[in-house]
This record gives C-alpha cells, structure tokens and sequence, in this order.
C-alpha cells in the first residue's frame, strides 16, 4: 500500500486487483500522481476526492454517493478478491446541512477487512460501527476542519479498535489553501505510533500489529 496523499491510497490486492481511493488532482497539490487502477471507489462527490483523470486504465467506479451528491448510493460489489460495501455518514455533525453526506467504505481485500472514511465529519454511531464490523486496517481523517479532528478521531479509534490505523487528510507541504492541520496533533504524546521511513507497505493479516498501532506514511515517491 502506498499514501497518494490527501485521501488518496493506492493498493494491490493478492489476486492483482489495483485500487485507488478518493483521488485528487493538481488543485489540491501539485505533486498529484497518476496512477493505474482496475477499481476506485469515492466516498463523495467532492473535487478533491473524485478526481477520475487522475487514475488510467479502465478501472470500475464504485461510488458512495449518487453523481449530485444528493443521496447514497447502494454499493455492494466484488471484483476478484475485492468486495466492497458502503456505510452512510455526513460530511459535517449536522445531518449533512453543511457539506453534505459521506460514504464509508468497507473492502475486504484478501484476508483484510478495511475500512476507509472518507470525509467523515462526525463521531460514528454505536450502529454505524456495527454495520463497519471487525477490522484489519483503518484509513481516517484527522486533519480538522472540513473533517472530524484529531480529538474525534481518537474516539473512533478507540470505538472500531482496528489493529492498524492511518491517518490521512492532513495538511501537508505543497497543499493549496487547506486550512486543516498537521498530523502531529492527531499523534502528540501516543505511545503506539510509527513515522514509517519507507512509502510503500505490505500489508497482511500475519505482519499486522496485534494491538492497535498508527502508522503514518510519507507521500508515494518522496
């Protein structure tokens, strides 16, 4: 698995199947890669996380959320070893009233169950947790702002206990006009967090932390 940025990841599956969430383009940062995919999934239909011209081939869309945004969509679909199903949540603690609604999507990849929340802007409900379930491995915003913070962040951690977590929309260097913060807010004074040295990561049921670790990874190719 590698980080694109933002909240972007990009991972391949054990039976081939390339994998790209919420990609973004040269708006957000310069630096915007473009990547090959067989599937992307978007949690919403914001510019910042539906940037399909970014990603080549011929891949599937699985989207959470209709083309206007306006309501969520019934994803629950498989390619190859990949299967996938969305949880609807908002993009704010109102309902949606400020920035609509949000899509989290749950892939079991292989042996992994992941989780990737996408612009999530709100505590998660002892229900939505449940229709999430177990899991290996969790993608969350931490960044604040038009996101959950760091402080919620932490709360969904501690609710899903996943056994990795990486944290994603923060503000890193290059990011045009985001006034979200940086990662070290969401990890200051945690014992349980790694600043890995290397961009790309393997990630099987049998290397993973059996107690819940955060794993900050630098941006693809830096």
């Amino acid at each position: 698995m590698q980080w694109l940025g933002h909240a972007s990841f990009y991972f391949t599956s054990p039976q081939g199947v390339r994998v790209v969430t919420d990609p973004y383009g040269p708006q957000v940062m310069p630096a915007a890669r473009t990547v090959e995919a067989d599937l992307v999934t978007v949690s919403h239909e914001h510019w910042d996380h539906n940037y399909l011209q970014g990603v080549t081939g011929q891949p599937q869309i699985w989207r959470g959320l209709t083309p206007d945004g306006a309501e969520w969509q019934q994803v629950g679909a498989v390619l190859k070893d990949v299967r996938g199903y969305i949880v609807p949540t908002y993009h704010d603690d109102s309902q949606g009233s400020k920035r609509g609604k949000n899509a989290v999507f749950v892939l079991e990849v292989g042996d992994l169950r992941m989780a990737h929340l996408g612009d999530l802007g709100h505590v998660l409900t002892e229900e939505q947790c449940q229709k999430i379930g177990r899991l290996d491995v969790l993608m969350i915003p931490v960044g604040g702002y038009f996101t959950i913070g760091p402080g919620e962040a932490w709360k969904i951690v501690e609710m899903l206990k996943p056994r990795l977590v990486l944290p994603m929309h923060y503000l890193v260097e290059g990011m045009q006009g985001f006034p979200i913060s940086g990662v070290d807010k969401f990890t200051a004074g945690r014992a349980n967090v790694r600043h890995l040295g290397v961009d790309k990561i393997d990630l099987r049921s049998d290397n993973l932390p059996e107690e819940t670790e955060v794993w900050v990874l630098p941006l693809a190719g830096k």
